[in-house]
């Protein structure tokens, strides 16, 4: 049986997790996202993040959640100033 996303994740979860991550790049310092994936997938048996010298979990994580705040944050953006052009009009 697969588990929709959003059954195994909360809006809170999703906040702490990018929290973490964004607190990760700003350190160096990744453990604290190793710790909460780690406890993650123990409470959900899943599988415990990967962590080796050619695959990192925890590095991809961070990665995956920067890319997406960066995306988030163009887009908010972008919608903002079309908002800013059309009232212009």
């Amino acid at each position: 049986m697969t588990l929709h996303p959003s059954s195994l994740y909360s809006p809170s979860d999703w906040a702490e997790l990018f929290v973490l991550c964004t607190k990760a790049k700003e350190t160096g310092n990744d453990s604290s996202v190793y710790v909460w994936l780690s406890e993650y997938s123990r409470v959900h048996d899943l599988p415990q993040p990967e962590e080796t010298e050619k695959w990192s979990d925890t590095k991809h994580v961070i990665k995956e959640a920067l890319m997406f705040l960066d995306k988030f944050a163009e887009n908010h953006t972008d919608d903002f100033e079309n908002r800013k052009e059309s009232q212009h009009v």
